[in-house]
């Protein structure tokens, strides 16, 4: 630059627009060889001035516009990434790709920023969302399950169909609008198979499992788990709930099948028409205690229903035809309204439940109040009802092992525990004298033996008191 130059370019206020013209003019005036040689130069220095103010030392990575990991150059992003999806779509058995769009530009950081290899794999790892094609099952329009292959898709949902068994005449379907679409999805919501079952048929990925244990009962099993035993039946398809094992395995969850399976079908069949009964007080006899006048006998009818099931449970049983056989008789009872008071004198109310003797009285016992008294009987002895009245329980309760109880009226109920084994149901009416178990050890017992209460009003009385 001529000397004459360098004054005018630090003129104060001069800006460049002049400053340029300037040199445009002194270059006019060069020879053109001169002039080509200057351009050039120039054309270098503001090059070098541009890459030194926007150019940079390193390569970003972006997501979608969004910056996630810097490193040394442009190949090793690339590379790098290259290797993640590799690794990706061989751990799920199928091409992937990256969501969203990536480029990359150059960036001028500090050496301790840029990312190696490996901590850049594993920044692209945590920042990069991997899709893949798979065949999702829509439920209502609504993609829930999503598989590789197609043919998963339909072995799960010709599986669910083979859950329940079916009458001859029923075919099942699901409740639901059931559709098979083909899409991408992210990677991890792509289930395997059995996954995948577990997923529809519980309604969840999280689900408790229960080991049976000795003495469990499918009641005491669902009041712990505070669940309905009808949802611990659906979610182990085959359960039977009187049949349970010693260490078998239940699933317990609390929601709803996501898919439902449902058969229809006719069905006609002769049925009994229960009969009603008429009751008349007697106080010749004791409560609880009953005579029968009059026997009913049940009518008789053809009804066609329609049965509905849902997951193997019916839901529903509409009367389609009704064709009336006979009408039902009335069945008269007499029952006993005479109160029972306490004797000692022979004169009490109550038949012995047992052969055999109180072996433990009522009373104070080790400490412990003794409700009951307690029966020497043989193993399998037969025990019956000390009265007539209506079986309140029957089950397994605790330290008493297998357990009747039998409500008598007016406030009166009598118990029958460490059975080997249950005769009656509950709602079940029972004479005096009627067989209602045999004796055992169950529970808590040291050997055979019937343990005894009788309670009025809820309070523990002296049975001795009430037996002849």
């Amino acid at each position: 630059m001529p000397p004459e130059f360098e004054g005018l370019r630090r003129l104060p206020g001069l800006d460049r627009f002049v400053f340029i013209s300037v040199v445009r003019q002194w270059l006019s005036r060069q020879p053109v060889c001169r002039r080509v040689g200057l351009g050039v130069a120039l054309y270098l220095i503001f090059a070098l001035s541009a890459y030194a103010v926007f150019g940079g030392n390193a390569c970003a990575v972006y997501v979608d516009g969004k910056m996630v990991a810097v490193t040394d150059d442009e190949k090793s992003a690339k590379q790098a990434l290259g290797e993640l999806t590799k690794s990706k779509s061989d751990q799920a058995g199928c091409p992937v790709v990256v969501a969203g769009e990536i480029s990359y530009g150059g960036i001028r950081v500090d050496q301790e920023e840029m990312l190696d290899q490996e901590a850049l794999t594993k920044r692209l790892d945590e920042s990069l969302t991997f899709k893949a094609s798979c065949t999702s099952i829509l439920i209502n329009g609504e993609a829930k399950v999503f598989l590789k292959h197609k043919e998963d898709a339909e072995r799960l949902l010709a599986w669910l169909k083979g859950l329940y068994p079916l009458e001859p005449d029923e075919e099942p379907l699901f409740k639901e609008k059931i559709e098979l679409a083909e899409e991408t999805t992210e990677v991890n919501s792509i289930m395997d198979l059995e996954s995948a079952q577990k997923y529809v048929l519980l309604g969840t990925n999280k689900v408790t499992e229960y080991k049976v244990k000795d003495g469990d009962t499918l009641w005491d099993i669902a009041r712990a788990a505070r669940m309905d035993m009808e949802q611990i039946v659906l979610s182990n398809p085959g359960l039977d709930p009187e049949r349970l094992s010693i260490d078998q395995v239940l699933c317990l969850s609390k929601e709803s099948p996501l898919i439902n399976v449902v058969t229809k079908r006719q069905v006609t069949v002769d049925e009994e028409i229960p009969y009603s009964v008429e009751v008349q007080k007697d106080d010749s006899l004791l409560f609880g205690e009953q005579r029968i006048i009059c026997k009913g006998e049940p009518g008789k009818r053809t009804v066609t229903y329609r049965i509905v099931r849902e997951n193997g449970l019916e839901t529903e049983r509409e009367v389609l035809t009704e064709e009336l056989i006979s009408e039902p008789r009335t069945e008269i009872v007499a029952k006993g309204s005479l109160t029972m008071l306490a004797s000692r004198g022979g004169t009490a109310r109550l038949s012995w439940p047992c052969s055999g003797g109180i072996v433990s009285p009522f009373g104070m016992r080790n400490g412990r109040m003794h409700q009951g008294v307690d029966i020497g009987a043989g193993y399998g002895s037969t025990v019956k009802a000390v009265a007539g009245g209506t079986v309140i329980f029957t089950g397994w309760q605790g330290g008493y092992g297998n357990t009747v109880e039998i409500s008598h009226g007016s406030g009166l109920v009598t118990q029958y525990a460490h059975l080997s084994s249950i005769s009656v149901s509950n709602g079940k009416k029972v004479e005096r004298g009627e067989k209602i178990g045999l004796v055992g050890a169950t529970g808590r017992a040291d050997g055979p033996h019937l343990h005894f209460e009788v309670r009025i009003g809820g309070t523990p009385r002296n049975p001795a008191n009430y037996l002849p």
